[in-house]
This record gives C-alpha cells, sequence and structure tokens, in this order.
C-alpha cells in the first residue's frame, strides 16, 4: 500500500516537472518570436537609417571633394595667367590678348579637337623667368633659372626704354640674349621671358575634357587639368584710363594690353571619382556673362568664377 502512494507520488511530481519545463519551453518559444517580430519590424528602419547616414557621408564628402578641385582649377588660371602683362612702366599699346571661340580654331590648333562650346585665349606668358639687371653690352650673357631654347624670346624693360630680344647659345644655366635695341645698354631694369601659348579645353588623356596649352610658334601641347568641361573668358577692360575697369568685354576678338586689367572667368568642371554619383543628382543651370545657360547636375558637377588680376 505504502509502496502504491509512493509510485503515485513520484509520478505526480514527475508530471509537474514536465509541465514546468513545457511551459518554460512555451515561454522562451515566445520571447523568441517576439524578438523577431522586434527585428522584422524595425531592421528596415535601421538599414534604411544607417544607408542615409551613409548617403549623408557621401554627399559631405562630394562637396568636399568639390571645394578642393575648384581651388586647384583656381590655382591653375592663376599660374597660368597671372603674368599676361609684362612688367614694363609704360603699356605698350600693341601687345595684345586674343579670346575667342572654340568654333573659330587658329591654324595652330588644327590639329586639336578643341571644345565649341567654350573659350581659348591667346597671349604671352610675360616672366615665367625673370631677373633684374643692368645691359653692360649687346649680346651678353646671363644666368637663368628657367627651361629654354635657342630663338626663344625675351624682353627687358626700363622705365627710359624697351626692347624685344631672343636666346641665341646656351652654355649650362648661362643664356646669350641679343637685344634689338641698342639704346638700352648701360640701363638697368628688368630682363624676363616671354612664351606665347594658346589655352583651350580638348579631351583629355585619361578622358573626359581637360584645360590645355599649346605653344604660339612650336613645340608639344601640355594638358594642364583633367575635368574643366567648359570655360568662357571676359577681359576687364579700363577703356578711359583712369585705372579702373570700366568695361566686361562679352565679345570676342583682340584686345590691347594696356587696357586690360584683369580676366572675369567662368568654368564648369567634373569630379572624376565622385563618391556621390549613386544619388540623386539635381539639374541646375547657370546664366553665363555672355548669356548662355550651362546646364549640369549636382553634387557632381558643378560651376565657378573667378578673377585673375592682372594690374
Amino acid at each position: 500500500m505504502a509502496s502504491d502512494m509512493s509510485r503515485k507520488s513520484t509520478y505526480l511530481i514527475r508530471g509537474f516537472n514536465c509541465g514546468s519545463k513545457s511551459r518554460a519551453q512555451g515561454s522562451l518559444l515566445m520571447e523568441l518570436l517576439v524578438v523577431c517580430l522586434l527585428i522584422s519590424l524595425f531592421l528596415p528602419f535601421l538599414v534604411s537609417t544607417i544607408s542615409h547616414l551613409q548617403d549623408r557621408h557621401l554627399l559631405a564628402q562630394t562637396y568636399q571633394d568639390q571645394r578642393t578641385f575648384k581651388a586647384a582649377i583656381d590655382a591653375h588660371f592663376q599660374s597660368q595667367w597671372s603674368r599676361l602683362i609684362p612688367a614694363n612702366c609704360t603699356d605698350d599699346a600693341s601687345l595684345l590678348l586674343t579670346v575667342q571661340s572654340g568654333t573659330s580654331v587658329p591654324n595652330r590648333l588644327s590639329s586639336r579637337v578643341v571644345s565649341a562650346d567654350s573659350d581659348w585665349l591667346k597671349g604671352v606668358d610675360y616672366g615665367s623667368c625673370r631677373i633684374g639687371m643692368t645691359v653692360a653690352s649687346n649680346p651678353f650673357d646671363v644666368t637663368l633659372d628657367c627651361h629654354s631654347k635657342n630663338g626663344d624670346r625675351a624682353a627687358f624693360f626700363s622705365c627710359d626704354a624697351y626692347s624685344t630680344g631672343q636666346v641665341t647659345a646656351l652654355s649650362g644655366s648661362k643664356r646669350t640674349i641679343q637685344l634689338d635695341n641698342v639704346n638700352v645698354i648701360g640701363l638697368s631694369g628688368m630682363l624676363e621671358s616671354e612664351d606665347g601659348f594658346y589655352w583651350y579645353l580638348s579631351p583629355g588623356k585619361n578622358g573626359g575634357t581637360a584645360f590645355w596649352r599649346t605653344p604660339e610658334e612650336s613645340g608639344n601641347s601640355l594638358e594642364l587639368l583633367n575635368g574643366i568641361e567648359r570655360l568662357s573668358i571676359f577681359p576687364l577692360l579700363d577703356s578711359d584710363d583712369n585705372g579702373s575697369v570700366d568695361t566686361l568685354a562679352t565679345s570676342y576678338g583682340d584686345f590691347s594690353l594696356k587696357q586690360v586689367r584683369g580676366l572675369w572667368v567662368e568654368y564648369q568642371y567634373r569630379l572624376d571619382d565622385c563618391k556621390s554619383e549613386r544619388g540623386i543628382e539635381l539639374n541646375q543651370s547657370y546664366e553665363s556673362m555672355r548669356g548662355d545657360t550651362w546646364h549640369y547636375s549636382t553634387p557632381c558637377q558643378s560651376v565657378g568664377n573667378q578673377i585673375i588680376s592682372l594690374k
């Protein structure tokens, strides 16, 4: 009898334990189901938030890249065009600066693919190599750091006289210069190189459109900067010779350096490695000083403008 009661008690305890275990497993399963449900509800929002933060980071990085590239473009224009005026005391009305449309290409650039939507500029880089001196003889030897070859042009300026000349001999860093005007002998002034160039836009070596420079007379073309897609150039003129800019010239042609005080430059550019190119692009437009409408898409494209002061 006692043995039967003991067995019944054992069975009841075992049944209670099994029931408790089943209820615990059921509770755990329910908790897992709730967790999975919450994950399924919030995961899309979490993924969307992370993606949005990544897009914002890429967009911020793209605009930083824009600012960096724009600064590089401005520095290139400044370095190329800041010496378009000679360092003389008096202005020579015969010295010219040419601005033309890419639809009208000079013979020197006939073998090049010049951008028809952009301007090109022809001018002289005065003084990429420059030294103060007194002319003791003609011809004379002078030591210059810049590269040059026989036939390269040079000019001597003083407040009393001016003379063009050219390199007639080379020996290491020494150049022999022959001046055209013998009346400058005994005068102190500035000797500087004169390098004529065409500046324009043409297809770059790595694709896209690039800023190029070609020597006026002979020599190889040089790609200066890739990624500039459009370019407009406007001389700032002092028409009445009072020292102030009176006119922004929107026409094409030859301009006397006596009147040119600077250049207004407008350009459109594209980032080579745009980090936001998979994002939403916004179509924008820019009204050029020449009345043209430029269409571009931010943030991978943008426009800029700059004043190159010459006097």
